[in-house]
């Protein structure tokens, strides 16, 4: 005899699902934007610094989404449906328009909404799935998606490398898909007793300063979750930093072919993650968060010295990005799931919202002082200089007092 939660379940998950595996053709064609904009749009140094300092900064204006958001079924749903059109309905009309300007735009519009609908999400996950579950599923997901992104990135590398199709008529088709999974958004199902609940009215002044307001009280309120904040601040501060100096080291230091990088950071990366995805999982389940957030500190420093070793020899630059991908495995995992994680039985929204903040705070800072340290000393220094914060902040977290979770956010085993 089923429980009348179990049809709650099984259509967050199945829609839960639909998402990770439709939106996956998107991903995989957005991360090849870059390089698109340049070869075929002749796009220029200011609009490709324009193109890399959207997925930094915009956060900033992405936690204002939902930063009134209620529990109430309505307001999450249409919350999740609204910022999942807006990020990919700009790329509808990519095929038809032949301008470097738009595709800004549409990749600002993408950056924009696309973390925008993470907090209902995690509450409609939170509402309807119990604790474990939750947990386990989204992990699933998550691994089956990778799959799906090494065997797309392959294909449609053979794809635009034999001219099969445009990448324009690529661009909107995997918008369409990925579009396809408001239908399964819209027929998400609640449980009676999680109602809208009612707001009060706030002038349009206080609309700006109060979700800043809101976001530092929570930090205050909540010692456990600001410690996780400090430590995961420290580390995507440090890899923020790294990034400029990149692609300069594959190019002028590695002197990576094409391929070198597909396999290093796509395929070995997707094992990485793989590979290691259930042990996060596990570790979520039964571990302090402080003490996740201390290795996965010191994985990404591990990873960053094994990278600037790789300059000596090329295959560390392969055993890096294996290692990258374990630890991303985790950090990726943690982020999404801390706000239900730290909310307990509360609207687990605002615990999301912060962390959509703290991404934004960091992106303000870390890339234009990445640029800054490597064009005055070159991209080697500066990923040594990143995985000294990255150490710095794992020997933060082990001076902290490490504490379990309370009982009202402590997860189910």
């Amino acid at each position: 005899m089923t429980s009348p939660l179990d049809k709650f379940y099984s259509k967050t998950r199945q829609t839960l699902l639909w998402m990770h595996l439709a939106h996956e053709p998107f991903l995989v064609l957005y991360t090849l934007l870059p390089f698109i904009l340049r070869k075929d749009l002749g796009a220029s140094l200011l609009q490709l610094s324009i193109l890399s300092s959207l997925r930094p900064i915009l956060p900033i204006f992405s936690f204002y989404w939902s930063s009134d958001l209620c529990t109430g079924k309505h307001s999450l749903r249409y919350n999740l449906i609204g910022a999942w059109i807006l990020a990919r309905a700009p790329f509808l009309i990519v095929p038809w328009i032949d301008n470097a300007w738009y595709l800004i735009f549409s990749c600002a519009c993408y950056e924009l909404f696309n973390r925008s609908g993470i907090p209902a999400l995690m509450e409609i996950l939170k509402i309807n799935m119990p604790n474990q579950s939750m947990h386990r599923i989204y992990t699933i997901c998550f691994v089956i998606s990778f799959f799906e992104s090494i065997l797309l990135g392959i294909f449609l590398t053979e794809i635009l490398k034999n001219s099969i199709l445009p990448w324009k008529t690529c661009c909107g088709i995997a918008a369409l898909i990925s579009l396809s999974s408001i239908f399964a958004q819209m027929k998400l199902v609640f449980p009676s007793e999680h109602q809208t609940t009612p707001q009060e009215k706030i002038s349009s002044g206080n609309k700006i300063l109060m979700p800043w307001k809101a976001a530092f009280s929570l930090l205050k309120t909540h010692a456990d979750f600001a410690r996780f904040q400090y430590g995961f601040m420290i580390g995507g501060f440090a890899l923020m930093l790294a990034a400029p100096s990149l692609s300069l080291f594959y190019v002028d230091h590695l002197h990576l072919s094409y391929s070198e990088i597909v396999l290093g950071r796509s395929i070995l990366m997707g094992i990485g993650i793989t590979g290691s995805a259930y042990f996060w999982k596990q570790s979520l389940m039964k571990q302090q968060v402080d003490r996740i957030v201390k290795y996965i500190l010191l994985g990404f420093c591990t990873y960053l010295v094994i990278l600037y070793f790789s300059s000596f020899h090329k295959n560390l630059f392969y055993m890096s990005y294996l290692l990258y991908g374990m630890t991303q495995a985790g950090s990726h995992l943690l982020w999404n799931l801390s706000g239900p994680l730290f909310a307990g039985h509360a609207n687990s929204s605002p615990f999301s919202t912060v962390n959509i903040l703290m991404v934004g705070l960091r992106g303000c800072v870390a890339p234009a002082l990445g640029g800054i340290l490597c064009n005055y000393f070159g991209p080697s220094p500066v990923l040594l200089i990143s995985a000294s914060i990255c150490l710095i902040g794992f020997f933060y977290m082990m001076r902290q007092k490490t504490e379990n979770l309370s009982p009202s956010t402590e997860l189910a085993s």
